[in-house]
């Protein structure tokens, strides 16, 4: 509870014309008992009174503190004038400011701490705080204005009692409530509002204290209620209003912190996106699924420029309830679009009923039912790539770093864009480089084909089946390129051995041995300077490499052979001798089966047959 009150009114002469409260008024006397006498003689027997009163009927506030047995009593006189600007008479107040008085004020403050505590965000202060002086105070009526210090503007957050419709039903109170000029007027010496009411005589209900933390004013605390406050609830108010300032500020400083860091981490997970990602749609989709719960929107969509038709196109979006892409996009809404590509800025409609009333009619806007829209131009390296668009269900109310946001977020989808356009055009450079590749080492192959028509159609044989067995052994998936390559290119170096040698229909003479064994010496000549074939070498140079050490050209043995080459030396041989050359027939399978077990830890290296055996299901 406040200390006990009482008001009365004097006329310019000195006589109790009004007066209300519980405080017994000339101390020994009741209030009811005064009105019509002279205020000279109820306080005969107190000067100090007296000469405080006359202060006042001067024109001038005054005060007087009085001792009564264990009491201290405070008086405060205002002057008022009448319309002619002559004074009317004196106002008073009196009440009690004992050291008790004293004692309710620090614990009504440390209530009110204690009550701000238990707020989790600065949102949910203004209700606490008026709580809290609805019951210290008896207050009927209170509002919460807070701004941009230091010039503002201030908006009106919170109001309470008989002012809970005070934004919709009384404009010119919210004006005045919200006045920079009023609420930076507040200060020590002058926080009534004179003549708020001016039917009502004597000062106005009406307080309003500044809220000032770190010396600027963030808003005003105003509270009212039906009988006048004295100078300690006043005091009280100003308190509270001074504990509210630091609170808000405060609380309203962790959670920037705690959003600044939420947004770090919402931009760490783009980039995450951007970099670990070739998939643009997913990336687009992170994005948006940021934009609409950093920016606190409720739909976002991104459109693309086509690189063939420089037509925007829509890409992905998110929050729409009823509205599909397939749908198509109104004319109108379209402009939008162009408006943003055109402008190269963002455009901004934050209320569309009030300024853009057509949109809100039809399309899109009238089935989502968006109030609010915003799109921004995603332009990375000077280049356009498409627009960035925010939508929401009412009007929004933003300030400048939620905008400084947007934009991050429209530079982000932008890089993404960018990113992807380059990993697209690497994706194809590569294709056509590989398919120049392949075709390439086919025309090498068909070349060795004119020259040695026996071994027609063993080069494709080998290598689908050296890729399956290659694959069993356990030989990793992304070395299976080098295998295929290493297969097609086995026989490349017969390039270099003469015709006579390589088409001759007999068996041939150990000096023609030596010259046929060069090949895979003419193999590492040839493909060694090619970068991309060096890994593919190891077949071409080492698949007549045999276990046991005895094959060519090195003549290493065992594990040292490449196991590219040995997987490839028992495909490479059961083909061959399954194939008719000029100088033999063709070997029956059971035949060349029973070869190659034969030859397992002499030419082959004998878990590559066993496995061989069971891929290809070779029989007993």
């Amino acid at each position: 509870m406040g200390a006990p009150v009482t008001i009365w009114i004097i006329n310019h002469k000195g006589i109790f014309q009004y007066i209300e409260g519980d405080v017994p008024f000339g101390l020994d006397t009741l209030p009811g008992e005064v009105v019509g006498r002279s205020i000279f003689k109820v306080y005969a027997d107190y000067p100090e009174v007296l000469d405080s009163v006359r202060l006042a009927l001067s024109g001038e506030k005054s005060r007087a503190l009085i001792n009564h047995g264990q009491r201290i009593w405070e008086y405060q006189f205002h002057p008022f004038q009448g319309t002619q600007k002559n004074l009317k008479g004196v106002i008073g107040i009196s009440f009690d400011s004992s050291p008790e008085r004293q004692l309710w004020y620090q614990e009504a403050l440390m209530d009110t701490a204690a009550a701000l505590r238990k707020a989790r965000t600065h949102g949910e202060m203004p209700s606490l705080i008026v709580e809290q002086l609805q019951k210290l105070l008896r207050i009927n009526q209170a509002a919460l204005v807070v701004g941009s210090p230091p010039g503002g503007p201030y908006e009106l957050i919170f109001s309470w009692g008989d002012w809970d419709q005070i934004c919709e039903n009384n404009e010119p109170i919210t004006g005045l409530l919200t006045d920079p000029q009023v609420i930076n007027n507040l200060n020590l010496n002058n926080r009534f509002i004179e003549n708020y009411f001016p039917q009502s005589p004597g000062p106005s209900p009406i307080y309003g204290s500044p809220l000032i933390a770190h010396d600027e004013t963030l808003g005003a605390l105003w509270v009212g209620r039906h009988k006048p406050f004295s100078a300690a609830e006043s005091q009280l108010i100003q308190g509270v209003a001074e504990m509210s300032a630091s609170a808000l500020q405060r609380a309203k400083q962790h959670e920037l912190t705690q959003r600044h860091l939420e947004r770090i981490a919402a931009l760490h997970s783009i980039d995450q996106a951007i970099s670990g990602s070739f998939n643009l749609s997913l990336t687009l989709h992170i994005i948006l699924e940021q934009v609409v719960s950093q920016l606190d929107v409720d739909a976002a969509d991104i459109f693309l420029i086509d690189p063939d038709t420089q037509q925007p196109t829509y890409a992905e979006g998110l929050g729409f309830r009823r509205y599909q892409p397939q749908m198509g996009i109104s004319q109108t809404r379209e402009g939008l679009v162009w408006r943003v590509l055109q402008k190269r800025e963002l455009v901004s409609i934050p209320n569309l009923q009030k300024d853009a009333p057509t949109l809100v009619r039809g399309g899109m806007f009238s089935v989502e039912g968006f109030q609010s829209y915003y799109g921004v131009p995603l332009i990375a390296k000077g280049k356009i790539q498409g627009v960035l668009e925010v939508f929401h269900r009412k009007p929004l109310r933003v300030d400048n770093e939620w905008f400084e946001f947007l934009n991050t977020f429209g530079t982000q989808a932008a890089i993404a864009i960018d990113n992807a356009a380059l990993v697209e055009n690497l994706r194809r450079t590569n294709l056509e480089l590989d398919q120049a590749y392949q075709a390439t080492l086919e025309g090498w192959v068909r070349a060795l084909y004119l020259r040695d028509r026996s071994t027609e159609g063993h080069t494709q044989r080998v290598v689908e089946r050296a890729l399956k067995l290659a694959q069993a052994v356990g030989i990793p998936d992304k070395q299976l390129v080098h295998i295929r390559r290493g297969a097609l290119l086995h026989d490349i170096g017969k390039l270099g051995v003469p015709d006579k040698i390589l088409n001759k229909p007999g068996p041939l003479s150990a000096e023609e041995w030596i010259l046929m064994r060069k090949h895979p010496g003419y193999a590492r000549e040839m493909l060694e300077p090619i970068e991309f074939l060096r890994p593919a070498l190891l077949i071409p140079y080492g698949h007549h490499e045999k276990w046991d050490g005895s094959g060519y050209p090195e003549g290493v043995k065992g594990t040292r052979i490449p196991i590219e080459a040995r997987v490839f030396a028992v495909i490479d041989v059961c083909d061959a001798l399954n194939s008719p050359r000029p100088y033999r027939e063709a070997w029956p399978e059971n035949k060349v089966h029973q070869y190659i077990r034969e030859q397992a830890g002499t030419h082959f290296d004998p878990q590559v047959v066993s496995t061989w055996e069971k891929v290809f299901q070779i029989p007993d």
